[in-house]
């Protein structure tokens, strides 16, 4: 429901620049608590922005998935070749999820004899430009317009029947009380949807993002097989995997 209710709240912004709580409380059926929630979660994705009685649409030039990209660049490609070469084999399906410190994967991967299963088009494309060999696979769905993921309950049906060697996945932030989080919903079904079918999950995160929390947990500490990251993490993060069982490689310089 709370994916309905966003699509149906981004649906009205796409026709009209402005729509107010009232509006949205009385086309949703829901109360001001549910509204102010849901405009939130949509405004820390970048995809509406809050005013006065109600919300906008977002300004173009918000950050994206290519001003992500930039940021933390060489720490990223040290998380990939590192992630690559540990947990990717010859014959694998490796499912991409849509962060940047995933897509950074690509430039790693073999020429040959892998699969992708993405719901990301900046790295199905980014896949089409480095690795034009390898066969992609797409979900389907509603996109995002700021990560380019595909997302909502088409993208996660699809998701469901498929499954993959191994899983990588980013996130916003990890601390030792909730562990992985994310500001989106719809983004973070999608996660679970692409890791529910994969044997092995493996977290990609810089050391910039430890001690960070965001609004939704991404998914269960258990079903994480082990963390690439590029620094070792913070003492209290890193006894909290461990009782989790989480493996932690530290990506060399």
């Amino acid at each position: 429901m709370t994916t309905d209710r966003h699509q149906r709240i981004l649906a009205w912004l796409r026709e009209y620049p402005t729509v107010s709580a009232r509006e949205l409380r009385e086309r949703l059926g829901v109360t001001a608590m549910t509204v102010w929630r849901d405009l939130r979660e949509l405004e820390e994705l970048g995809l509406l922005r809050r005013v006065r009685g109600g919300a906008q649409a977002a300004t173009p030039g918000e950050p994206g998935f290519e001003a992500k990209a930039a940021a933390a660049g060489e720490a990223k490609r040290r998380i990939a070749a590192c992630a690559v070469a540990e947990f990717v084999r010859l014959g694998d399906t490796v499912a991409l999820e849509g962060g940047t410190t995933v897509a950074a994967l690509v430039g790693y991967l073999p020429r040959e004899r892998i699969s992708v299963l993405t719901n990301s088009l900046p790295v199905a494309w980014q896949l089409r430009r480095e690795r034009p060999e390898l066969p992609v696979l797409l979900p389907g769905g509603w996109m995002s317009p700021v990560s380019g993921n595909l997302c909502g309950p088409d993208t996660v049906r699809r998701l469901g029947q498929l499954s993959s060697s191994g899983c990588f996945i980013g996130v916003t932030g990890l601390d030792a009380r909730r562990g992985p989080t994310d500001p989106n919903p719809l983004e973070v079904e999608a996660k679970r949807a692409l890791a529910q079918g994969s044997r092995r999950v493996v977290l990609l995160l810089d050391a910039g993002k430890f001690g960070r929390e965001s609004a939704c947990v991404t998914i269960h500490p258990r079903r994480l097989h082990a963390l690439v990251t590029d620094a070792a993490p913070p003492p209290e993060i890193a006894a909290w995997l461990s009782e989790q069982g989480v493996r932690v490689l530290v990506a060399g310089g």
